[in-house]
């Protein structure tokens, strides 16, 4: 059982780490011996310019969100909080904090196998060194990128699509350590604030999840690998007054553009077809696609599409998305526009994953909305449908089977936390029955977690023996290109996949993304984003 010490500036914290040691208290497997609150602790770096400091106050203002990962807690409320405290005051530097020795030997005295780092500053010194597992900190930004700050901040100014963030094991080379945990997000392109909420209350997840991976990779041994490239990439600091009014005001205008372009541009998705599936990144042309015609585009959309092959004949499910009800049930299409809704629920559906099992035709849409998985089975194919169970109870974006002689494998994007994308993180379940289901989740969960291959974008399928798995990538936009990723591992203890290669519409030619993918007899049916 690992033995965790905490390092605090106050015991009154934000609310991304109070859920954080919330997380490790309620885990069976952790202990937190020590909290080490520091008596005078110092801002890190110099002050920010008054230019700055307005605009993140007058941001916050504007784009507060809820839950607020910086609202402050008191960590003596949280249950199961019976922590021994320890005061200490290191000897203070101008952007480092190093422990006196008095301070070091009662730390020791608690046998912490891990330090995790919530407070004070650049650490220097023995207490790098003093728990096996080293001193685990965040760096709430991507460090093959930037190094330094401010968090969330140089990702919205300087409109970098997907925004970062790590745990490390730091040491004495300043943003030089191992990193242990990483993960990728969008960016929200018009507020730092919401940017910073979303990623650090992203980051509350990883140190437990850290900690039991190497429970389980390691049996509990209490070593970790060290093995790290050192990181090369620029250190940013806080914007002075200048740089910050310029970008802010390049800011406000491209989102004045942006907002002005979907104002007079709908999002509008269509279905058409190729001919072949590329072994490597292609950009898919107009002229490769044979799109479905669709007579009333101006009120609704096609998407999701998923063939379904059934006594000789082809049939195709997919989303019709009325623009005016901003909803989607699931319809019947041909090749030629011509639609019939099969199924209407009073939330949205859409992603009808459509399958055979047991001589039994079933039905498995998105209704993330309705806060539950339910399967439908058919009464008269392909029209007649009725609702059996909730296969699934919680959230579950796109989601995916997939059956082998174990049982059935379940693919679902959910969120780290209600303030999290649903965009982010992928989750694998296993259950050997599909009617009376029990779904174990995967020891790696999330099995990814980065925006530009996570959630789910069709059928796994087999091509020429090998396994794949098709994934969102939602790096510039949503829907914005697929990733097909090849399963090298899938089993109840291991699980891994690398890209085999990607598709992305051409831009230029007005098509800005596609998000779905499925084998249809001998071609390959997609949808494609575009704003009209």
């Amino acid at each position: 059982m690992p033995r965790i010490a905490i390092l605090l500036d106050s015991l009154s914290v934000p609310a991304w780490v109070y859920e954080s040691i919330h997380q490790l208290l309620k885990e069976p497997q952790v202990e937190i011996v020590l909290a080490v609150v520091n008596q005078h602790p110092i801002p890190s770096g110099e002050k920010s310019p008054f230019f700055y400091r307005l605009y993140r106050a007058i941001d916050r203002r504007l784009f507060l969100q809820t839950p607020d990962a910086f609202q402050q807690k008191e960590i003596g409320t949280l249950p199961g909080w019976n922590v021994p405290v320890l005061s200490v005051l290191p000897f203070q530097k101008k952007f480092t904090d190093e422990f006196r020795p008095e301070d070091l030997e009662q730390i020791r005295t608690y046998q912490p196998d891990l330090i995790i780092r919530f407070g004070f500053r650049i650490l220097k010194g023995k207490i790098l060194s003093l728990a096996p597992w080293g001193v685990w900190s965040f760096h709430h930004g991507d460090p093959g990128l930037y190094r330094g700050g401010p968090p969330a901040f140089w990702e919205v100014i300087k409109e970098i699509p997907i925004t970062g963030c790590v745990l490390m094991r730091i040491n004495e080379k300043l943003d030089q350590g191992e990193v242990l945990y990483q993960s990728h997000t969008q960016t929200d392109p018009l507020s730092v604030q919401r940017n910073a909420n979303r990623i650090f209350w992203m980051s509350a997840s990883f140190p437990l999840r850290v900690i039991r991976e190497i429970m389980r990779q390691g049996k509990g041994k209490k070593e970790l690998s060290t093995s790290q490239q050192p990181i090369q990439s620029p250190l940013w600091k806080n914007p002075r007054s200048g740089a910050l009014i310029r970008g802010v005001g390049k800011l406000i205008l491209r989102n004045l553009r942006r907002k002005l372009r979907e104002r007079k541009f709908s999002a509008h998705w269509e279905i058409g077809t190729i001919a072949h599936l590329p072994v490597q990144n292609q950009v898919l042309s107009v002229d490769q696609i044979s799109f479905f015609p669709n007579p009333e585009s101006s009120k609704h959309y096609f998407a999701d599409p998923f063939p379904f092959f059934y006594q000789g004949k082809q049939f195709i499910f997919a989303e019709l998305y009325d623009k005016k009800k901003s909803k989607g049930r699931i319809t019947l299409l041909d090749q030629q526009g011509n639609h019939q809704v099969i199924l209407e629920e009073p939330w949205h559906l859409s992603y009808p994953f459509v399958f055979e099992d047991q001589g039994e035709i079933f039905l498995l849409p998105e209704s993330a909305q309705a806060g539950k998985l339910w399967l439908y089975k058919a009464v008269n194919f392909p029209g007649s449908w009725e609702r059996i169970q909730v296969i699934f109870p919680g959230e579950a974006y796109d989601p995916t089977l997939w059956k082998t002689e174990e049982g059935y494998w379940l693919f679902v994007n959910q969120k780290a936390h209600p303030a999290c994308s649903p965009f982010d993180e992928l989750y694998l379940y296993f259950s050997s029955s599909l009617l009376e289901p029990y779904w174990i989740a995967h020891p790696q969960n999330p099995i990814v977690s980065d925006v530009r291959k996570s959630r789910p974008a069709g059928r796994v399928f087999m091509e020429k023996g090998k396994l794949y798995r098709p994934a969102q990538d939602s790096e510039m936009r949503y829907g914005h290109r697929i990733r097909v990723m090849e399963i090298m591992q899938l089993s109840l203890e291991s699980y891994r996949e690398e890209e085999a290669f990607c598709l992305e519409p051409q831009e230029n030619e007005g098509i800005l993304g596609s998000h779905t993918l499925n084998k249809m007899g001998d071609q390959w049916i997609l949808d494609f984003y575009s704003r009209k």
